[in-house]
């Protein structure tokens, strides 16, 4: 079994536990009003890894057409248990996404952590290629060093979980590498991890003469 598959696996039976112990979002209301900001009104956004969609609501409560994508079917399903079909969701992989070019905004919170660091780039050139010009990118990591299994025990399970950590200047290389722009970011120390939250727009890729 793959990484993914495993940390797959892991959500599959957590995402009740995982969608009740996230139930409030307060802690990330100043990022989801930045992230809305940035955009036009009624704008197509993705909020990639998205869970059960606690955030995918709240951006659907700002107007805006915000469509939850996860790899986990079971996150999925304990939110539409929850929100019905006000809240569309779909299943796929963030490395490659099933659109083409009309999103406004990318939010991927807490999601891209779960990736090997080599599929990390490929993963913010997908993301590159399915905005619009000028779209706006929002992601959160954790901040420090190396790749590793975490064991989850705070959601009824002692379940692994594989995560990747990034230092500031290693995170803003790769996305400026993939052509985005960094219009704001910063670190933070949260109840038990430290941090790193970008936002960022898509750039017109160069033309070499």
């Amino acid at each position: 079994m793959n990484y993914l598959k495993q940390t797959q696996e892991t959500y599959r039976q957590i995402a009740a536990d995982y969608a009740l112990a996230w139930q409030k979002r307060g802690s990330m209301l100043a990022e989801l009003e930045k992230f809305v900001s940035l955009l036009p009104a009624g704008a197509t956004v993705l909020d990639v890894g998205c869970g059960p969609g606690k955030d995918t609501a709240v951006l659907q409560a700002h107007n805006l057409n915000a469509i939850g994508l996860d790899y986990s079917y079971e996150m999925m399903q304990v939110g539409r248990d929850e929100y019905g079909r006000t809240v569309p969701f779909c299943q796929a992989d963030m490395r490659h996404l099933p659109i083409g070019p009309q999103v406004d905004g990318i939010w991927a919170c807490a999601s891209l952590l779960h990736l090997h660091r080599d599929d990390f780039l490929p993963t913010l050139q997908q993301f590159w290629r399915v905005l619009r010009p000028g779209g706006i990118l929002y992601l959160s990591v954790k901040q420090g060093d190396g790749e590793k299994w975490v064991l989850t025990t705070k959601y009824g399970h002692d379940l692994p979980r594989f995560f990747t950590f990034w230092q500031p200047e290693t995170l803003d290389l790769l996305l400026e590498t993939a052509a985005f722009s960094i219009l704001a970011g910063w670190a933070y120390q949260g109840e038990h991890d430290a941090w790193l939250d970008r936002f960022a727009q898509k750039l017109p890729m160069e033309v070499e003469p």
